[in-house]
C-alpha cells in the first residue's frame, strides 16, 4: 500500500474578477486601486487592497516591472513625468546669488544624470525663501508639471517649506524633520566619523580633537558628535581624550572671538590632529604661524574643491542625489505620493581624499 500523499496542489491565485466580485466593483476599478491610482478614492483603494490581501493576492514583481515599461513606452511616450530638484541655496540680494554652488552643483549633476538615465524629464528649481512664499513655490511647481520632487538640504536648518506634498512623489536629501515624514537620503554621519577616526588612529594620531558648530550639528542630527564620543570612549585611552569644541553659531559666521576660543582650546588640549567641517579654521591657525602637518594634522569632514588641498572626507553628494531620484522614480511608478506614515532614511558613506594636511 502506498502511504505517500500526492503533492498538495497550490491554490489558484485570485484574479481581478474575483477581487472585483468580493468588493462589489468592476475589474477596471480593481486594477487602478491596486496601482494606488488617485482616480480611485482612498477609502475604496484601502477597501480593495484589504480584500485583495485577504484573498491571497500578491503582485508579481516581473509582471509589475514589465507593465511599468509598457506604460513608459506607450502612455507616457513624449510626456514622461518631470522630476524636479529644488534648492533654497540662493540669495537674491547677493551679487553671485548662488550660495555654496560647489556643493549644490554636485547634487544637480547627480540628479540630472540619473533622471536622464531613467528616461524622465528634469527641471532645476531655485528659490530664496526670503522672497518666495510656499504658495508661490507650489504654483510654480504646478505650472511646470512637476510630478516628482527632490528637496536638497534647506539653506537654514530652521527654515520651513510647507508644500502640497500629496501632489508629489517626493524625497529629500538630508535629515528633514521640519518637512514631515518624507523619505530622505543622507550621509551616515555616525559611521563616517568612525571611519575618519579609525583612519587617523592607523596613521598614528592619538589625541584627536573635533571642532563643530551648531548649524552642522543640527543638520547632522548630532550624529557626528555621537560617532566621535562613542569611538573615543571605546578605543582611545582616557589620557588622550580631547573634549569637543562646539561653537554656538554657523561656521560661516565665525568671528575673531570664536577663532580665539579655538586657539585657547588648542593650547589647553594639545590635539595632534583637528577634525573640522571646512578649511576656514585651518587658515586661522596658519596665519598664526602654525605648521601643518608638522605641528598638528587637519581633516575636513566636507571635502570639496573649495577646501584648498586639505585632507578630508568626500561626502557623496552626487550619489545621494542619484539615490533620491531612484526613490522618486519608484514612487511615481507606484502612484505613491505625499508623506509616509513613518519616517524612512537611506544612509550612504563617503571616501577619503588625501591632501597636504595629514602625515
Amino acid at each position: 500500500m502506498n502511504n505517500e500523499f500526492p503533492p498538495e496542489m497550490p491554490l489558484k491565485p485570485p484574479t481581478f474578477a474575483d477581487i472585483a466580485q468580493a468588493a462589489g466593483v468592476c475589474k477596471a476599478t480593481v486594477s487602478l486601486a491596486l496601482r494606488n491610482n488617485t482616480r480611485i478614492s482612498k477609502v475604496t483603494r484601502d477597501k480593495i487592497n484589504r480584500i485583495a490581501t485577504n484573498l491571497g493576492y500578491q503582485l508579481n514583481p516581473l509582471v509589475t516591472a514589465n507593465m511599468a515599461m509598457v506604460r513608459k513606452s506607450r502612455e507616457w511616450h513624449g510626456t514622461m513625468p518631470t522630476i524636479g530638484l529644488l534648492s533654497t541655496w540662493i540669495d537674491e540680494q547677493s551679487e553671485e546669488k548662488r550660495v555654496e554652488w560647489h556643493i549644490q552643483n554636485r547634487f544637480l549633476m547627480g540628479a540630472k544624470r540619473r533622471a536622464a538615465r531613467l528616461g524622465f524629464d528634469f527641471d532645476y528649481l531655485e528659490f530664496d525663501l526670503a522672497h518666495y512664499s510656499n504658495k508661490r513655490i507650489q504654483k510654480i511647481l504646478d505650472n511646470r508639471n512637476i510630478s516628482g520632487l527632490i528637496v536638497t538640504p534647506l539653506r537654514f536648518s530652521n527654515s520651513e517649506l510647507n508644500l502640497d506634498w500629496g501632489k508629489l512623489a517626493v524625497a529629500s536629501i538630508g535629515l528633514t524633520d521640519n518637512l514631515g515624514n518624507i523619505p530622505n537620503v543622507y550621509y551616515d554621519n555616525f559611521r563616517c566619523m568612525q571611519d575618519i577616526l579609525e583612519n587617523l588612529s592607523q596613521r598614528g594620531y592619538q589625541r584627536i580633537g573635533f571642532i563643530t558648530d551648531s548649524e552642522n550639528e543640527m543638520r547632522g542630527g548630532h550624529l557626528w558628535n555621537a560617532g566621535f564620543y562613542e569611538y573615543q570612549n571605546r578605543v582611545v585611552d582616557s589620557e588622550n581624550h580631547v573634549p569637543i569644541l562646539r561653537v554656538l553659531k554657523p561656521e560661516l559666521q565665525f568671528d575673531k572671538t570664536d577663532f580665539e576660543s579655538m586657539h585657547d582650546w588648542y593650547k589647553q588640549n594639545k590635539p595632534d590632529v583637528i577634525i573640522a567641517f571646512r578649511s576656514k579654521i585651518l587658515d586661522y591657525f596658519l596665519n598664526l604661524g602654525y605648521k601643518v602637518p608638522e605641528e598638528f594634522g587637519y581633516m575636513v569632514l566636507n571635502w570639496s574643491s573649495q577646501t584648498d588641498g586639505c585632507s578630508g572626507y568626500r561626502q557623496c553628494h552626487e550619489e545621494m542625489a542619484e539615490v533620491a531620484v531612484n526613490i522618486v522614480s519608484e514612487r511615481l511608478y507606484n502612484n505613491d505620493r505625499g508623506t509616509l506614515s513613518k519616517p524612512r532614511t537611506t544612509l550612504l558613506r563617503g571616501d577619503f581624499v588625501d591632501g597636504f594636511t595629514i602625515k
